[in-house]
């Protein structure tokens, strides 16, 4: 052999092989281990190519975080010491950082605001209004939300229910369950934020004088067909609907029939929680088809001190997670020199708190992922 045909046939042979492992290279990569080579997709073109049309999964929403407190009533007594302490934020200030720190936070208001009056109310007196300056209180406790739909929010008349709406809609704090005329009343209120909507109603025992009707300002009342009415009117637009109730007989620790046949039905009609408040003592509470009823806060600002359980009440903080499952917690309060609210002291015992309304110490407050709504 020559030396020539030696060396073409070396050659022959080092391409064949280097073009076997460049075409095995190739079919390796495109395989999808290296490489990738994707059709060209057209518009309209109707082809499963589902590695290409992947979306981004959607991060969960973080927890949201509801605080409740019950009856907030800033005349008489409780406005004599702010006017002698010259702190119209007296009420607030031992709870402010707590209930602030909620995302949303809830009282009931039960006295209306009054423009331009003489705001002494005498010791005994029911006719209860507020002095706007009495604000900085809300402000500084963080009020988001606050219920209107209570016995003492007509004391002072259209003018009264007015002047607290202007005040409160100039403040940036929602109302619910009062207003100018009955559509006003039950409309609701919408608070939005964290990628939550959250609607609240609120609604109080009936009242002739003081229920709202077509053409008169006023509270909304306990009706269970309006309130089935409102409910779906929100459950479409909302995450959460938040029912608050003023009802109930006053100085128990129990609800009556009323409470319970109403609170119920707003569970059976598709709301997530019912908050109550009016007999100014804390009440019992209950999961209801796995929601959370709690019947009754008791008082929060209030200058009844002549007893022990009309001078202490409960926060309500409720926890809702991104799919709405959720727990409570109930916290315990002391009202101090006729309307200082504070949460109760960690040197006494909590179980006497419980004790005085002879209601057991709350156990698990949880809920799970609702099978309905």
């Amino acid at each position: 052999m020559s030396l020539w045909q030696g060396k073409n046939r070396k050659f022959l042979f080092y391409s064949l092989g280097a073009l076997v492992f460049f075409c095995s290279l190739f079919f390796y990569q495109a395989g999808g281990n290296g490489l990738e080579f994707w059709p060209d997709i057209k518009p309209g073109k109707e082809e499963n190519y589902s590695q290409a049309e992947a979306l981004p999964v959607s991060p969960a929403r973080s927890p949201l975080v509801l605080l409740f407190g019950g009856d907030v009533m800033l005349s008489r007594t409780v406005n004599a010491k702010m006017v002698a302490y010259n702190d119209y934020a007296w009420p607030f200030v031992r709870i402010a950082e707590l209930s602030s720190g909620a995302d949303v936070t809830v009282f009931n208001l039960e006295s209306p605001f009054l423009k331009d009056a003489d705001y002494h109310v005498p010791s005994g007196s029911f006719m209860f209004k507020a002095d706007p300056r009495a604000l900085a209180g809300l402000q500084a406790a963080g009020a988001d939300v606050l219920s209107l739909a209570n016995n003492h929010m007509m004391n002072m008349g259209a003018k009264g229910l007015n002047d607290t709406l202007s005040i409160l809609q100039a403040a940036g704090i929602g109302s619910v369950g009062a207003g100018r005329n009955e559509e006003e009343a039950h409309r609701g209120y919408l608070w939005a934020g964290k990628g939550w909507k959250v609607a609240f109603l609120s609604y109080a025992y009936p009242e002739d004088n003081s229920v709202a009707k077509k053409e008169r300002p006023g509270i909304a009342n306990m009706d269970e067909d309006n309130l089935r009415e409102d409910i779906a009117r929100w459950r479409s637009q909302a995450d959460l609907v938040i029912v608050l109730m003023h009802a109930g007989i006053e100085y128990v620790s129990s609800p009556d029939k009323q409470q319970s046949a109403f609170a119920r039905a707003a569970i059976d009609a598709g709301a997530d929680a019912v908050i109550g408040h009016h007999p100014h003592w804390p009440q019992s509470w209950e999961m209801y088809r796995g929601k959370p009823i709690f019947y009754s806060l008791g008082n929060l600002v209030f200058d009844q001190m002549w007893s022990k359980e009309t001078s202490r009440g409960l926060l309500a903080r409720l926890t809702f997670n991104d799919n709405l499952s959720g727990q409570a917690q109930l916290l315990p309060i002391i009202i101090s020199d006729y309307g200082q609210a504070q949460l109760w002291p960690e040197t006494e015992d909590e179980s006497s708190f419980w004790s005085g309304y002879n209601l057991a110490p709350p156990a698990d407050l949880s809920w799970p992922v609702p099978g309905g709504n």
